[in-house]
């Protein structure tokens, strides 16, 4: 569903006038109606690690604290334990506080094997120094939460043919929720229904792993080599 879509659907389920357009529209019920349903879809994507909302960042070290490519554009929030040094084959300690900082800083500089990183001011800042050249890679969620029809990624709704990556169900409700609200009205049970259903819809999301109780789950990261046929010493 596009942005007018949304807004006409959450339209009929509140029993008021269904709009031939939003962005741009002049009346005020429908101005509201858009700015709830960007309200909605910044509060939707900031609940949940939502999978269609992760993205993958590689950067290139340089020989310096302040690693200058390290956070895109669209970075809401890293994934947490998901940084590993691809040249190193190692994990980035990430993040640590401002006081563990101060304490590294405050110590003889020993060749330490695992980086480890602080924020700054928008600045990241990785210690030891590292290196230049290694490729290091993580996972954060994006800003973006929807798209241009010409798929460019948007963090808020902007014309009427934008589409949400999140559940348009899920925001049609949202909106329903919040636009009786916004008006005074009884909106206990229809919040109520919305939060069922994003708890259903987060529980879904992604799929979830195997939980082993006796201890063999991570098959995944363990050693894949063919059986037999090995070549003798």
């Amino acid at each position: 569903m596009s942005l007018l879509s949304v807004v006409q659907e959450a339209a009929d389920l509140l029993s008021i006038p269904r709009p031939e357009f939003v962005a741009g529209n002049t009346d005020q019920q429908v101005r509201q109606l858009f700015a709830i349903a960007n309200e909605e879809g910044k509060n939707l994507a900031g609940s949940y690690d939502w999978q269609v909302m992760r993205e993958q960042h590689t950067f290139t070290t340089v020989a310096a604290a302040d690693q200058t490519s390290a956070v895109p554009a669209d970075l809401d929030r890293f994934i947490s334990n998901s940084f590993f040094n691809r040249t190193t084959r190692r994990s980035v300690i990430v993040p640590i506080t401002p006081q563990q900082w101060q304490a590294i800083q405050a110590q003889p500089q020993l060749n330490r094997v695992f980086l480890a990183f602080v924020q700054r001011h928008g600045s990241f800042l990785v210690t030891p120094t590292p290196t230049a050249g290694e490729t290091i890679a993580y996972e954060y969620i994006s800003t973006n939460w929807c798209r241009s029809s010409a798929l460019v990624p948007q963090s808020k709704y902007l014309i009427d043919s934008d589409v949400a990556y999140l559940d348009e169900d899920l925001i049609v409700l949202g909106i329903r929720w919040r636009f009786l609200k916004s008006k005074g009205l009884e909106y206990g049970e229809d919040f109520q229904t919305y939060e069922s259903e994003k708890r259903q819809k987060q529980a879904r999301d992604g799929g979830n792993s195997e939980i082993s109780m006796t201890g063999d789950g991570e098959y995944v990261l363990s050693p894949n080599i063919p059986e037999g046929s090995f070549a003798g010493p």
